[in-house]
């Protein structure tokens, strides 16, 4: 008697906590009965829906062309002007370093870009090409960001003994740098959608190419900013080369020093 004389004083008292009590009671039973027979009734609630996407600010290409176009297989020579088809060495030097002009996306949606030095066939324009242009549906675009191959490549024929000079030219190829970027896709598309035919085609390249968005590169830009200004360790490139550490200019190329060891 005396406790339920208790608990009724506390119910006059806290009428708020009584009730908020009785709620949770009531929950409970409900959650209890909707589970029948191991099987879970649903009930109504609140359900927050991602806002649509909207393509307001999207940037067409000025020529009007929204499929690939199809990249020369050889450069085109003027005999008016003296020229000819000419043999060269591999050029390994083309892919060296890093792009300083062509690392930002003009569309600002989405792309393909280099994350090492490579060579471009024309083999593989051909087949992004083709690949690409299936996957474009209405009102999406795609544009090249590279040149037409234009380094020849020669291959002797097989069988062919050793000497006898360079061989025959057998295709072209466009060297790329790092962080090139090598094409772009764009219009009324989402990054899940251009995620979805873009990234099995980096495997196709000899050089490791990456899928980036202006959202991605917009975070990378904040992150490297925010990282040099929060950055309390002296030991660094800049640092040792100023300094002259351990006697590193002697040992250091200048690729070295340009690049602070980011690029070979």
């Amino acid at each position: 008697m005396d406790s339920n004389r208790t608990m009724a004083k506390r119910r006059e008292a806290n009428p708020t906590n009584h009730a908020r009590a009785r709620i949770t009671n009531m929950n409970s039973s409900l959650r209890g009965l909707c589970r029948t027979a191991g099987q879970v009734v649903s009930s109504r609630g609140m359900k927050k829906y991602p806002f649509p996407v909207t393509y307001e600010k999207v940037t067409w290409p000025p020529d009007g062309q929204l499929k690939l176009p199809l990249m020369p297989m050889e450069p085109v020579y003027s005999n008016e002007g003296g020229e000819n088809k000419y043999k060269t060495s591999k050029r390994m030097i083309e892919t060296r370093g890093v792009e300083e002009i062509h690392t930002e996306l003009v569309h600002e949606q989405f792309g393909l870009a280099a994350v090492s030095g490579g060579f471009v066939s024309s083999h593989d324009f051909k087949f992004l090409q083709d690949r690409i242009n299936k996957n474009l549906v209405d009102k999406q675009f795609a544009v090249w960001r590279v040149d037409a191959p234009w380094l020849p490549r020669t291959k002797k024929a097989q069988g062919t003994r050793l000497g006898g000079g360079k061989g025959s030219i057998s295709h072209y190829v466009t060297p790329v740098k790092a962080n090139r970027i090598i094409l772009e896709v764009g219009g009324h598309i989402t990054e899940i959608e251009a995620q979805a035919f873009l990234l099995y085609l980096c495997e196709r390249f000899s050089f490791p190419v990456e899928f980036v968005s202006q959202r991605i590169l917009d975070q990378r830009r904040q992150e490297q900013q925010l990282v040099a200004k929060c950055n309390q360790n002296p030991f660094n490139w800049d640092t040792v080369i100023k300094y002259n550490m351990q006697n590193c200019s002697s040992w250091l190329s200048e690729y070295d020093m340009a690049w602070k060891g980011k690029y070979r």
